[in-house]
């Protein structure tokens, strides 16, 4: 009996020791409640905030604390709290934010106060993004959804798939969580989540940590440009609304106000503590595609000089589709174990702020030593630090010698080309199995009624489980055709018991099932795929096809094999074949689907084909790493096709063009009937390729350096009967290179030469990318976009290049009408001689990510340096 009133004693204690702490709501002056109002504990370096309805309570040990009240637009207030054996109620008052305006210098053209002040801070952004080399956290994280309107014909889909989540309108669901991040400069967190519990529907209770390590020192954001990116200037206009003294620090108050409306940018608030240059507090809205999202951060020097966020806030109202929700949630951070940046060089301006006044001779004797020991690039830095006022010339290129310079230890310590995951996240074992005692004793932030009720409606709905299955709604069985018609019409995969075999069926009906051309006439045909994981890395695949062609009344089929090994080295193997039409230039032609439609509704037909019998073996591997080998065999036999059938469905008179590519190299001989003993070797390299292992598998992540391939083919004369008698040597080197939010350049060079072509196939010519057809699905990258599909394929030599640039504003974003969209803007430059064909220049512009799938361009070409064509293309680019 007394071992029973011991355990239930030291279970008690985590709850008896913080039964106690401080309560309140903080108001403005007039009492309305101030919602997450930043609250923050200087004993404890912990963080938190006022719930949506002004409410705080912090759960503290006996002692005395002091505790800081913070609000954007309003003063901070410091008390100073006894905590004894129960909770204390200190309701805060917080008094309206007085802005100063300083006596600044006008120079000509009138120029902003704003400016010199945001120079100085984007400058430093890489120094403020390393300066905390490390630290441990305890981060309490509390997320809410108020689901506002579900249109009509959602709900129904919804009450029909036994899989969606019950969401009913005007509900609030809730989830939080306690968690340890452990964060190492400059972007690694190891994050473990202690306990959670979450009502949000089909929840696993994973909590959404991304918006905690959300940093606007990071000049290549996903969700918009940081007003502290290089390339702000050029995105935003800032003002200067006053400053505020906090302590003995002043404060910056600076409006940042989008030049164009966009999705790729804020609007709102950022606070700057002055002569430090780094953030205090900021506040901004994006507005997203999909609702506006607001992000509310306050920092505080938690640790001598290191400014960390100690609160965050995060809202978004979605509205989508006729779907309109409202999803927001905060975080309370406790730090421990903050650890600065030693190697890190601090530049002279800070090291005059941070050195105290009894130490300033010191500092400045040892400053003196360390000019002795500064590189050049260091000198150059810090003169541009001691300017008063920074062109935004100069602001580029000492935001760019302090990242250098942030980089150097980095850059030491980078001897791997493995990437090892920035962010990883573990679960306590039990993380969801506590009950409302515990979280009442731990929660910074308190919940709001509907909160509670959306907790409390969740263990009356566990425990009726429980106590009755009778009691329980169930949505509507699906009917046998929904059934039916979700699998063996529109497709199903099966899978076996321990999931590691699966068979998809690719269904009855659907434009991948059905395919017309004037050759083949209409046809059908049936696919499956079967996959078998040996393991995580070895993987075994087999897909089979049947096809029948109507008009030739020829079955046709096709089967391969492929098998993957060896993950470390990214071998695999495929054996294949078939007896198929193909395509002449099956890399880079008109996609079938277009075809079809292009011919039954305007009796254009661009596609040529042929009939190819075929067994082939394939093989790939990584010599070395950064190396690749591709290996390739065939035998094959070409029969010539002509047209079978002239019908379409808007114009039954006019006549099919026949089926003869169009080239001045092409003879008879090169679409009879033959065989092909081919085989081929490709060797790639790229120097310094990144990687990432992933369950046992390697997966590239590019490199600074090019690409560099070397490609042998061969077509072996009187191997089992074959005809061919022709060799190929071509060699290419490409890159492409993705810096900040939909930046990219792109370029490839390549040639080649035929050493022999006494005998070959049209379909082993060297084709291009080109589209002939003004509609198309594939990238535009490394494309002639006005060149038809056979005329400029070649047996005897090419030379190509091109060269792509991708960026989000550059002529058309910039006006209103376009400007708020996500769509990225493209130039394209090419260049294509051959013997029959030189000097080919094309260039053209687009808009890309039109409802983030589509693209529309204008091109024109030049031949020996005179126009020759123009042309509009219109892309669906869901082959990219």
């Amino acid at each position: 009996m007394d071992k029973l009133y011991l355990a239930g004693i030291l279970l008690l204690l985590p709850i008896l020791g913080f039964s106690q702490g401080v309560k309140g709501t903080v108001t403005d002056e007039q009492g309305n409640p101030i919602p997450f109002a930043t609250i923050f504990l200087k004993e404890t370096t912990t963080g938190t905030t006022t719930n949506d309805l002004g409410e705080y309570e912090i759960h503290l040990q006996n002692g005395t604390y002091t505790i800081v009240f913070q609000g954007l637009g309003f003063q901070k207030t410091e008390v100073t709290v006894n905590v004894n054996d129960e909770f204390i109620t200190n309701n805060i008052v917080l008094k309206k934010q007085e802005y100063r305006i300083k006596e600044v210098r006008v120079f000509s053209g009138g120029e902003d106060p704003a400016y010199p002040i945001m120079r100085k801070a984007i400058s430093l952004a890489p120094y403020y993004q390393r300066q905390t080399e490390q630290y441990k956290a305890e981060v309490y994280l509390k997320g809410s959804l108020l689901m506002k309107k579900i249109p009509k014909l959602f709900q129904k889909m919804m009450e029909r798939d036994e899989e969606s989540p019950d969401i009913k309108v005007g509900e609030t669901y809730t989830m939080e969580s306690m968690n340890e991040i452990e964060f190492t400069a400059p972007d690694k967190y190891n994050h473990t989540v202690l306990s959670s519990r979450s009502t949000f529907p089909d929840s696993n209770d994973e909590d959404v940590m991304g918006y905690i390590t959300y940093s606007f020192y990071e000049p290549h954001q996903d969700m918009a440009i940081s007003p502290l990116a290089p390339n702000s200037f050029s995105h935003y206009k800032f003002v200067y609304e006053g400053f505020f003294y906090e302590g003995d620090v002043a404060v910056n108050k600076i409006k940042i106000v989008p030049k164009r409306k966009s999705q790729q940018t804020y609007t709102g608030y950022i606070y700057i503590v002055d002569n430090l240059w780094n953030i205090h507090s900021i506040d901004v809205t994006n507005e997203a595609f999909f609702g506006e999202i607001n992000i509310k951060q306050v920092y505080a020097p938690v640790k001598e000089r290191s400014w960390l966020p100690i609160s965050h806030r995060f809202n978004v109202a979605a509205s989508i589709f006729g779907v309109k929700a409202d999803f927001w949630y905060a975080g309370s951070v406790k730090y421990s174990d903050i650890q600065l940046n030693t190697n890190l060089p601090v530049p002279n301006v800070l090291m005059k702020q941070y050195a105290a006044e009894e130490a300033a001779q010191k500092a400045a004797e040892l400053q003196a030593e360390k000019e002795q020991e500064m590189t050049r690039q260091q000198k150059k830095m810090e003169e541009l630090l001691a300017k008063e006022e920074l062109s935004n010339r100069e602001m580029i290129k000492l935001s760019r010698l302090i990242e250098k310079e942030s980089r150097k230890e980095e850059e030491k310590k980078e001897e791997s080309l493995e990437i090892k995951s920035t962010y990883k996240i573990t679960h306590k074992k039990d993380t969801t199995k506590r009950d409302s005692s515990y979280w009442e004793t731990i929660r910074p932030i308190p919940l709001t009624s509907g909160e509670l009720r959306s907790f409390e409606v969740k263990d009356s709905i566990k425990l009726a489980k429980i106590e009755s299955d009778t009691i329980k709604t169930e949505k509507k069985k699906r009917s046998a055709f929904s059934k039916v018609s979700d699998g063996f019409l529109s497709g199903h995969t099966f899978y076996a018991n321990d999931s590691s075999t699966r068979i998809t069926y690719h269904g009855l009906i659907g434009l991948s099932q059905v395919d017309f051309n004037a050759v083949d006439g209409w046809s059908y045909q049936q696919r499956l795929t079967l996959r078998h994981e040996f393991d995580s890395v070895h993987t075994f695949r087999f897909e089979p096809m049947i096809e029948y062609a109507f008009a030739r009344e020829k079955v046709m089929w096709d089967a391969n094999a492929w098998l993957s090994f060896a993950p470390k080295s990214r071998a695999n193997l495929s054996i294949s074949g078939g007896q198929q039409s193909k395509d002449f230039n099956s890399k880079y032609g008109i996609d079938r689907t277009l075809n079809m439609f292009s011919a039954l509704f305007f009796k254009d037909h661009y596609m040529k084909l042929y009939q190819k019998d075929y067994a082939a073996i394939n093989g790939s591997f990584d010599l070395i790493h950064g190396m690749r080998i591709r290996l390739a065999a065939s035998y094959s036999s070409y029969q010539q096709l002509e047209n079978n059938t002239n019908w379409s469905i808007l114009d039954q008179d006019k006549d099919y063009t026949e089926n003869t590519p169009p080239n001045e190299q092409v003879t008879p001989e090169h679409l009879m009937d033959q065989s092909d003993m081919f085989t081929s070797l490709e060797v790639s390299y790229t120097p310094r390729m990144r990687y990432r292992m992933y369950k046992g598998r390697k997966y590239l992540r590019g490199s600074r350096y090019p690409t560099f391939k070397v490609n042998y083919q061969r077509g072996f004369n009187n191997v089992f009967d074959s005809d061919s008698d022709y060799e190929l040597i071509r060699g290419e080197i490409s890159q492409k290179k993705e810096w900040g939010i939909f930046n990219a350049f792109n370029w490839q060079v390549g040639a080649g030469y035929f050493s022999r072509n006494d005998q070959m196939h049209f379909s082993r010519f060297q084709h291009f990318n080109t589209s002939e057809i003004p509609v198309n699905f594939k990238s535009w990258e490394n494309a002639f976009m006005l060149l038809d599909d056979y005329r400029y394929s070649t047996n005897e030599w090419y030379a190509k290049a091109h060269v792509s640039y991708t960026t989000p504003y550059l002529l058309l974003k910039f006006l209103p009408l376009v400007s708020n969209r996500l769509w990225t803007e493209n130039l394209y430059s090419s260049y294509l001689t051959q013997p029959n064909y030189k000097n080919y220049v094309e260039v053209g512009y687009s808009m890309n990510q039109i409802f983030l799938i589509g693209s529309a361009g204008v091109f024109a070409g030049f031949e020996d340096g005179s126009y020759a064509r123009w042309g509009f293309r219109l892309g669906i680019n869901i082959n990219e």
